[in-house]
């Protein structure tokens, strides 16, 4: 047996980056073992490594076949960001904190297996720890990998820790949730010259500047009906200021609700790029990197969810379609599917170096995905 919380501050610990999830797959792996090997029990549960990444795979079968199996994910990857929360149980990894609360979501699965593990519920159950859900495509490997088609899955089932919202609270809604992140980067080459000399040049942050302004205002005009994010968070150009700039590199990401809004904008972007470097006679290199499914919640599993908090006596609050990125919209483009906002009780941002959720909320996320999971509520104390 193993305390949540406990597992929790040691997750918190030791922080890795996508794919990279070594000690905290180890961890997990020995934290399991030592459970579900227990006599009696370990015929009902299986351990499945992943070849390709770290990915970590429970079965517990102990239903009819025909059932079917329900799928429960937590993510494991942590953040580029250095901790400043003072907590006791701070990151040892220099530059990596769980800011985005996957440590919390590992407990809460690691909790519910061992909840299952001691009442050995009459179910056909998969509990998946996924690497890589910050932008390095997670959920894509391990469907890749060809372990879950082995697997009937009928639903699948996620939370992901909210900033600024009370802990017992619990917001979710039916259809698009999540939205469709896409990040970029755009590199101009141009060619430096003094700036007493500027024909002799080719200005690659002009590039930059026009190619911001020119799509954006090409995007005001013909997706105006659509809700759309284009973002370029950084902008790099230059080396010294009496020099034109030769190199240009601009970073961002959109975000929309449409899979066909999202390759409209990525055209555009092409389309914009290649103009702007033939305008000014410059060079351009684009990359498309990470991009998500939108999350599209099932409105079945909405309304389980919905009932389980009033059984709970745990507050639902409606959601709003909201524009972040998650990949779990890969599982729910396969399955039906269910993310819902659990409330951390931290009333900083996700992402911040100073979010933390409590320790109470691991428990709440526990009794819900066990009544998912079961169809019937604990008896809370």
């Amino acid at each position: 047996m193993f305390d949540p919380i406990q597992i929790r501050h040691e997750l918190h610990r030791i922080p890795e980056l996508a794919f990279h999830e070594n000690k905290t797959r180890d961890f997990i792996l020995k934290q399991l073992r030592e459970l579900c090997g227990t006599l009696g029990v370990k015929d009902l549960f299986e351990i499945i490594e992943f070849k390709n990444s770290t990915a970590i795979l429970v079965v517990y079968q102990h239903g009819d076949i025909e059932d079917g199996f329900e799928l429960f994910r937590a993510d494991m990857d942590a953040l580029p960001i250095t901790e400043s929360t003072g907590a006791d149980f701070s990151s040892v990894h220099a530059g990596m904190m769980h800011a985005c609360g996957h440590d919390v979501h590992m407990s809460v699965l690691m909790g519910l297996i061992q909840r299952v593990w001691i009442a050995k519920p009459k179910k056909n159950l998969l509990f998946l720890f996924q690497p890589a859900e910050e932008g390095e495509g997670g959920a894509q490997s391990v469907l890749r990998e060809g372990i879950l088609q082995n697997y009937d899955i009928r639903a699948a089932f996620a939370l992901h820790v909210a900033g600024n919202m009370p802990v017992g609270t619990v917001s979710s809604k039916a259809g698009i949730f999540f939205g469709i992140p896409q990040e970029f980067d755009l590199r101009f080459l141009g060619k430096a010259a003094h700036v007493a000399f500027p024909e002799k040049g080719v200005n690659a942050l002009v590039c930059g500047v026009d190619f911001m302004a020119s799509i954006q205002a090409e995007i005001n005009k013909t997706l105006k009906d659509e809700r759309v994010i284009f973002h370029v968070g950084k902008m790099t150009a230059g080396r010294i200021r009496n020099v034109i700039a030769d190199e240009c590199l601009l970073q961002g990401t959109h975000r929309s609700l449409k899979q066909e809004v999202r390759d409209q904008l990525n055209d555009l972007i092409y389309q914009h790029a290649n103009q702007i470097a033939e305008r000014y006679h410059a060079k351009v290199e684009v990359r498309l990197l990470g991009s998500y499914d939108p999350v599209v919640n099932d409105p079945i599993l909405l309304s389980r969810l919905e009932k389980h908090c009033k059984d709970l006596s745990y507050l639902f609050v409606p959601a709003e379609t909201v524009m972040t990125g998650e990949d779990f919209g890969f599982f729910t483009s396969c399955y039906p599917g269910l993310l819902f906002w659990l409330g951390s009780g931290s009333d900083q941002t996700l992402h911040s170096e100073l979010f933390l959720p409590a320790d109470e909320c691991i428990a709440v996320g526990i009794d819900i995905m066990w009544t998912l999971a079961v169809g019937m509520p604990v008896h809370k104390e």
